[in-house]
């Protein structure tokens, strides 16, 4: 009988869950961070998933390592239809290199099987071992999925320093209720046929706020033209309720840059940075959609969205699409770093992992669910 088992495991675990994934923290030259989910691993999948599944990984009865597979309607190809997201696999050092990601795929593709033949996965760059799966069968594990990379996601992490000019034709004001029906036409123009993209109506627009923590109409943004016509919608949301940017190390080449925001912070009384073991005071920007995707709407919405959340002492502002978005050029003119990692297509049919049997534009990623 082999050492290692998998078995389902519920929000009980969440604990040593949470220890698991410290110990597989983002480490660079300058900062070592993890992407941490207190208080409860499972709040985030409450939020996005229905359902979801999520399996351990033990060595006689102590927990080394899970995985997780979630289900949600998005747009595929004009249509929309029942997704899986692929998500959150970690393992403790000890028991890496062992096929994990092998030995649960029976459990992931058939046990939780929900109507649902085509997902995704994310997975940062540079990140080799769950990148040796991509486009790799084993014979010996046949519910392995199909898969294949179809783009990539670039975070832009904006640091929020020294106030920015609001420039250009357009105004930006909060959202009210009444807004709403022109929110729900922006977004669905926008995700519309992007792969992997929300559908929204005005009957479920409340619930979709109520069922997101912290997120309410007031966290919207409405762009305005000269002719006083709406043409330009995002959001604002602070999620650290259940997903959190921790710094665990600074490394001696971040030194600089310590320095700089120490003398940005004395200047301009912003937020100091906080000490190895805390978290960064961040917000992402998500449900944005401007009418023909100009970049200049997209620009405004960003420069107030900025300046508001910077006077309320944030000091990121998280904003992503695929890496060949034009809409991405709104970032000009901030200061920001990127983060890239690979969109992976998945299918447990041959056919549909096929370049012509999907509309990849654009795939969408619901970066406050990730």
């Amino acid at each position: 009988m082999s050492l290692y088992q998998i078995e389902p495991i519920d929000r009980s675990y969440s604990s040593k869950m949470l220890e698991i994934l410290h110990s597989a923290p983002i480490n660079t030259d300058k900062i070592t961070i993890c992407f941490d989910r207190q208080p409860d691993f499972f709040r985030l999948s409450d939020i996005k998933y229905h359902p979801y599944f999520c399996y351990g990984f033990f060595r006689l009865n102590q927990l080394k390592g899970f995985g997780m597979i979630g289900y949600h309607d998005a747009m595929v190809s004009g249509t929309q239809e029942t997704v899986f997201h692929l998500k959150d696999f970690y393992v403790s050092p000890e028991a890496r290199g062992i096929g994990f990601g092998l030995k649960v795929s029976e459990k992931l593709f058939k046990e939780t099987y929900n109507n649902s033949t085509i997902g995704y996965a994310v997975v940062m760059k540079g990140n080799s071992d769950p990148l040796s799966y991509v486009d790799h069968r084993n014979p010996s594990f046949p519910f392995i999925p199909y898969s294949r990379i179809i783009n990539q996601l670039d975070v832009r992490n904006i640091i929020l320093t020294c106030p920015v000019r609001n420039k250009g034709k357009y105004y930006v004001r909060k959202a009210e209720k009444s807004d709403i029906p022109v929110i729900v036409n922006l977004l669905n123009k926008e995700h519309k046929e992007r792969l992997f993209g929300n559908h929204y109506d005005i009957a479920t627009f409340d619930k979709y706020l109520n069922e997101r923590p912290g997120l309410t109409i007031d966290n919207y943004f409405m762009a305005i033209d000269r002719n006083g016509s709406l043409c330009g919608v995002c959001a604002a949301w602070d999620c650290s309720s259940f997903r959190q940017t921790r710094v665990l190390r600074y490394g001696k080449q971040f030194t600089a840059a310590k320095i700089l925001y120490r003398f940005l912070s004395f200047l301009f009384r912003l937020t100091p940075l906080p000490a190895a073991g805390e978290c960064f005071k961040d917000f992402i920007v998500t449900d944005y959609a401007v009418e023909d995707r100009d970049p200049e709407i997209m620009n405004a919405l960003l420069r107030t969205v900025y300046n508001k959340y910077r006077k309320k002492g944030y000091q990121n502002m998280i904003w992503s699409s695929s890496a060949d978005d034009p809409l991405l050029k709104a970032s000009e003119g901030f200061f920001f770093q990127r983060l890239i990692s690979n969109i992976i297509l998945i299918s447990t049919n041959p056919i549909t992992i096929e370049k012509s049997e999907i509309l990849n534009r654009l795939p969408y990623i619901d970066l406050p669910c990730l």
